[in-house]
């Protein structure tokens, strides 16, 4: 992080188990976000997977 001083490091460098909740909350609205982006401009794909995840959210 940039500081030779540790316990600057120490105290920004942990992560709790709120701030991993949060981050997955917000990376699952933008994934789920994307995916309906992608629905509108088309609702299938010819990569399965893919395919698969629009068709779920139909």
């Amino acid at each position: 992080m940039g500081h030779e001083d540790g316990s600057v490091q120490a105290r920004y460098s942990h992560v709790t188990a709120e701030m991993r909740r949060t981050l997955m909350e917000d990376l699952t609205r933008v994934w789920e976000a994307s995916l309906g982006a992608r629905r509108e401009m088309s609702p299938g794909s010819p990569v399965k997977v893919l395919d698969t995840l629009l068709r779920v959210g139909q």
